[in-house]
């Protein structure tokens, strides 16, 4: 079982490695404007944060990532979304890619990171849907889906937020009134995977459960 310790040291690690990705993208001159979204962009961030960018125009780039799930309908139409996941440190780093038409203007609590563009007035999900969202897609291999949505809930776990804990169990079919750790864990064996992931997947909730409050 890990100790504290050991799993703040592996959160922090996390979070660097997270940061100096951040730096990586943000450099890369290949895109018109760099827009940053979500809890860093609310000033909200902590250790666990995601990445949630926004590239306009498109398409993101996404580079090279261990894994990714393309849901056009959560992003704009004539734009897209795709969720990639990065073997980048201790854990999965995830980042949220909005591509963003050039004639669009971008959320308004987006901050711009590079590049040059302007805000809208409107919140992401207000904007996207007044746009218009891109066309769903198939349905996402089920294992792949549960790999990026556990540490998700895992991360929940670790703050305490229980009841979205338990929305994200039941939706990835596990049992929602068990304890979530245990439960995570489950999910993990049966979703299987390459080992690089799984085994960065089963630290993410190890830590979570050392961590949660």
């Amino acid at each position: 079982m890990m100790d504290r310790n050991e799993a703040e040291q592996i959160l922090a690690g996390h979070a660097e490695a997270r940061d100096a990705l951040l730096r990586r993208i943000t450099a890369d001159a290949g895109f018109g404007a760099l827009w940053q979204i979500g809890s860093f962009a609310a000033g909200e961030a902590d250790a666990w944060s995601d990445l949630d960018l926004v590239v306009s125009p498109g398409p993101a780039p996404v580079g090279d990532p261990a894994f990714v799930l393309d849901n056009p309908a959560n992003g704009p139409a004539g734009g897209g979304y795709i969720g990639a996941a990065y073997l980048t440190g201790p854990l999965l780093v995830w980042v949220d890619w909005y591509a963003w038409p050039a004639d669009l203007p971008v959320p308004v609590e987006a901050r711009l990171l590079a590049g040059e563009g302007r805000r809208g007035e409107l919140a992401l999900f207000d904007a996207l849907d007044r746009h218009g969202r891109g066309t769903a897609p198939a349905e996402s291999d089920p294992s792949t889906f549960a790999l990026a949505m556990i540490p998700i809930a895992a991360k929940y776990v670790a703050r305490g937020e229980l009841e979205a804990v338990a929305g994200m169990l039941a939706m990835l079919g596990g049992d929602p009134y068990t304890d979530p750790v245990t439960a995570l864990r489950e999910l993990l064996r049966a979703a299987g995977g390459p080992a690089p992931l799984v085994e960065r997947v089963g630290r993410t909730i190890d830590v979570a459960a050392a961590l949660r409050r």
